[in-house]
């Protein structure tokens, strides 16, 4: 019996000691850790399996359900790897994680130590409201990180993405697009080469060229941000923007639709086919809620095709009020006018077509013959018709101590104001004030006021005139010139009228006066002379050779005088007329001059290059 105990006990010892190993076998080989401590794959379901002698995977046939490390994954088959810890699937494949992520594929190799699954025929991943579809993934299921490289769509709601090439993050929500990029959402369509895009925010980064198709516009880029959520794009390379009438170029451009505000620089171009203009400058800025704009640094503004060439340094608009302000070194000129205009400071309206330039103002308008060059204090330019509305009104400020200011009102007219047509040209008026001065090849002038009618081609001058035709000098107290093609026709003096013209001896000059004088010309030379009211004449006669032999002098109601060769030739009286004749050896200085004899020869402009370099010693209009 001792004997049997003791075997039995010993036999007890060895089943123990078996068992221990294989308890200590099993603590050491769990089945979801390998010895490495990664998580193993586990088939928790098939129909059958396979084991093939000298293969190192086994097979699983029918309803296939894999688990690994919080994913679930269903197939009709699949091959386990157990060594290397991947598993490949086949068939209806569907690969689930606990967070809600979901992938389709007809095949899947999945690899346990590192998460990552290829996938292979119509793949689709489907992250909330993201969908990606393609032939061909590798996808992190942990990083939530997915790469193709033969073609693939992201659908985002409404909008979808598709490229040759891509990177999908589930997490940051921001994906990266490359190489035939094509993005299609109600609001816009997008051509790229490469492009980043984020599905939660909803902005696009552009990295290469591109093109957004929006509505109303086309935009040509390189480099920026669109967000789609908040209307706000940002470009920092050369950026082309295009709508129905307007181009619209820089190398930054800035816009946000629902502000309504945009803001381009660097090299800004702007064309407006609608209008036929066309602008460059440095930077332009633009509200469209108030219709406020603003362009600055080196500007230049082409109108009717180049008919008309505006440049500066700023320039302000309102497209809602048409009133614009072009300031520091301003030019315009009107191709089709043949003028340039020069000032400081121009403001018009485009309604109105009232123009006023101030600060030094300078006009130069050219012909085949002749240039003529004014300068005043102020010049204004307006349609004759528009005469009646020409008054000052208070300028509304919301600065209730600010200093009260005035403005004419045709500049701040509306778009219910009287339009022109733009088809017919509309006479207008010249009027310049203040320091007026006046220099041509043919003639000269200086007054306080003056006004050009371009319905008449007269120049009506106001306040202390005086005009001077080669010998010829006149002034009275309101003074007209007619011109053609910058030639004097007509002269017409008007109240206290002289005509004084040098006979080519210094200290002798025919003379004549009356109430109104009325000169014509032929190629700017005076030929006739009609006077009116109290007329009185001086001129000196010649013999036959030429020599001056006394002095004529003769008053009447009215005379009438002929010259020749810029020398009076002959003299007509008309009502009461007296004349004396007083020899050259008999006369005395008081005698040389009428009463009314004045020169001017100092305020006489002596050459363009005065007119350009003079400035005027006051300025302001306001």
């Amino acid at each position: 019996m001792t004997k049997t105990v003791v075997n039995a006990l010993k036999l007890a010892f060895i089943c123990l000691g078996i068992l221990l190993c294989l308890i200590k076998k099993a603590k050491a080989q769990d089945p979801t850790i390998d010895s490495a401590g990664e998580k193993l794959i586990k088939i928790c379901h098939t129909d059958s399996i396979r084991k093939y002698e000298g293969k190192l995977y086994m097979s699983f046939l029918g309803a296939v359900v894999i688990e690994h490390d919080g994913i679930v994954m269903n197939c009709d088959s699949a091959h386990l790897f157990s060594e290397k810890n991947f598993v490949e699937a086949f068939g209806n494949v569907h690969l689930q994680k606990a967070n809600g992520s979901n992938a389709h594929a007809d095949y899947i190799k999945y690899t346990g130590n590192n998460n990552t699954a290829f996938m292979q025929g119509q793949v689709q991943i489907i992250d909330g409201n993201n969908t990606l579809s393609t032939e061909e993934l590798t996808y992190n299921v942990k990083t939530k990180i997915g790469k193709y490289f033969k073609w693939g769509q992201l659908t985002n709601e409404e909008t979808q993405v598709s490229s040759e090439t891509g990177t999908y993050n589930g997490f940051s929500q921001q994906s990266y697009f490359k190489n035939n990029v094509i993005i299609n959402n109600p609001e816009y369509n997008i051509e790229s080469k490469e492009l980043t895009y984020n599905m939660k925010t909803k902005v696009v980064r552009f990295l290469d060229e591109s093109t957004i198709i929006t509505e109303k516009s086309t935009i040509y880029t390189s480099g920026g941000t669109y967000d789609s959520k908040n209307t706000q794009a940002v470009f920092h390379t050369r950026t082309t923007v295009e709508n129905e009438d307007q181009i619209l170029i820089g190398n930054q451009i800035t816009y946000n639709d629902k502000r309504g505000f945009g803001e381009a620089t660097g090299d800004v171009v702007i064309i407006d086919a609608k209008n036929d203009s066309k602008i460059t400058c440095q930077k332009a800025e633009y509200d469209k809620l108030t219709g406020q704009g603003n362009v600055s640094i080196d500007v230049r503004i082409e109108n009717k095709g180049g008919q008309q060439i505006l440049t500066c340094e700023q320039t302000q608009y309102n497209k809602k009020t048409g009133y614009a302000k072009a300031t520091q070194k301003v030019v315009l000129i009107d191709t089709a006018q043949k003028s340039k205009l020069l000032c400081e400071v121009l403001e018009l309206n485009e309604f109105s077509k009232f123009m006023l330039a101030t600060v030094n103002p300078k006009l130069i308008t050219k012909t085949d013959e002749d240039s003529l060059y004014l300068r005043a204090d102020t010049l204004i330019s307006m349609r004759i018709k528009d005469s009646s509305q020409m008054r000052w009104i208070k300028l509304k400020s919301a600065d209730s101590k600010a200093k009260e200011q005035y403005s004419f009102a045709l500049l701040h007219v509306d778009s219910t104001y009287t339009q022109s047509d733009e088809a017919k040209e509309e006479p207008r008026w010249i009027i310049s004030n203040h320091h007026v001065k006046l220099f041509a090849d043919s003639m000269q002038a200086v007054c306080d006021s003056l006004v050009y009618s371009q319905s008449d081609s007269i120049f009506r001058m106001y306040k202390s005139p005086v005009m001077w035709s080669k010998n010829q000098q006149a002034h009275a107290d309101t003074v007209w010139i007619h011109t053609v093609n910058n030639e004097l026709s007509e002269l017409n003096l008007k109240a206290n009228a002289l005509l004084v013209s040098e006979t080519g001896y210094t200290g002798y000059y025919d003379q004549v006066s009356g109430q109104y004088i009325d000169a014509y010309f032929i190629a700017n030379d005076i030929q006739r002379a009609h006077v009116d009211e109290n007329a009185e004449s001086l001129y000196y006669a010649k013999d036959e050779d030429q020599q001056y032999i006394g002095l004529n002098k003769s008053e009447s109601a009215s005379l009438n005088i002929l010259f020749k060769e810029k020398e009076v030739n002959r003299i007509t009286m008309y009502q009461n007329p007296k004349g004396l004749f007083i020899p050259m050896e008999q006369l005395t200085e008081a005698q040389k001059f009428l009463k009314s004899y004045q020169r001017f020869d100092a305020r006489r402009p002596k050459s363009k290059a005065e007119i350009l370099t003079d400035t005027p010693t006051s300025s302001s209009v306001r």
